[in-house]
């Protein structure tokens, strides 16, 4: 189910990364305070079902201070930089170039939490990394003539931030296995941080701002995505290595880009190299499933 829920995960991501660069379109802002709350909504909802349904939840205060940190990293760190480089370089480029993330995740959980991966798997991996790779590549290089260059800067650090966070949730699991309740302490975590930013940078009264924030539906649709796929990340990281859940969550670049395709077709150009990465990711994906 480890594997599952890392695969809709991925969907959900890539769901909303084409929503967001519609929602980008209409608005001055990114959303991301708007996108936040509703994730603080969604997750909320799921903890209370989950208490009602199973257990009061087993918490404990090093637990807690990890989930907090690793959704700090994630949702105030990784996603608004990569928010930034989506309105810049659009939605597939962008996330082309995000999804380095599972390497600083490897890397922390061979260093840190000492995660054994099997040969196969690591085969897998190894092929999904060298897809985007690929898909890094030539998409960078064409940044010279048509795109922003500083906008895969900011890809990149957000993918040091979602990757570091990724890696402490899996953390936070061996000392509070608790993955509804771990998702809903590292939205509550950015909200807090998010509403601070927001009224020191814009200084409105909360109805008005309140009122801006909830009238562009692409960035609510953006936050239940995002919630959903917050969700069943960290479920998939209770019940399986982070190594493989990030892998496979890797494919949300071939995701966005066949979803940009079929749904921004006069906004982001699709090049053809997509079908060799795809090859490359969907291979990897299906070792770490099978073997992992």
């Amino acid at each position: 189910m480890g594997f599952l829920f890392a695969f809709i995960s991925a969907l959900c991501f890539s769901s909303t990364n084409i929503v967001l660069k519609k929602g980008m379109t209409h608005s001055p802002t990114n959303g991301l305070w708007v996108i936040t709350l509703i994730n603080v909504l969604v997750l909320g909802m799921a903890t209370l079902i989950t208490m009602f349904v199973t257990h009061l939840p087993d918490m404990n205060a090093r637990g807690i201070v990890l989930f907090a940190v690793a959704g700090f990293l994630i949702n105030v760190i990784g996603r608004p930089l990569l928010y930034k480089s989506i309105r810049i370089n659009g939605s597939s480029k962008a996330v082309a170039i995000k999804n380095s993330a599972p390497i600083f995740t490897l890397v922390f959980a061979l260093v840190f939490l000492q995660e054994q991966i099997a040969l196969m798997p690591m085969i897998g991996i190894v092929c999904i990394f060298t897809g985007l790779f690929i898909m890094g590549f030539f998409t960078f290089r064409e940044t010279s003539v048509r795109g922003l260059r500083y906008g895969y800067m900011y890809a990149f650090l957000a993918a040091i931030g979602y990757g570091i966070g990724q890696g402490l949730t899996k953390e936070a699991m061996n000392v509070m296995l608790e993955p509804v309740l771990g998702a809903f302490i590292g939205t509550i975590v950015a909200l807090i941080v998010l509403t601070l930013y927001e009224w020191k940078i814009n200084r409105e009264p909360p109805h008005i701002f309140i009122k801006v924030a909830f009238s562009y539906p692409h960035y609510i649709w953006a936050g239940i995505l995002t919630g959903f796929a917050l969700l069943f990340f960290y479920l998939s990281t209770s019940l399986i290595y982070v190594s493989y859940s990030v892998a496979i969550l890797a494919v949300d670049p071939v995701i966005t880009v066949i979803l940009g395709k079929l749904f921004l077709k006069k906004e982001e150009n699709i090049p053809t190299i997509l079908f060799i990465v795809g090859i490359f990711v969907f291979v990897g994906a299906g070792l770490i499933s099978l073997f992992g």
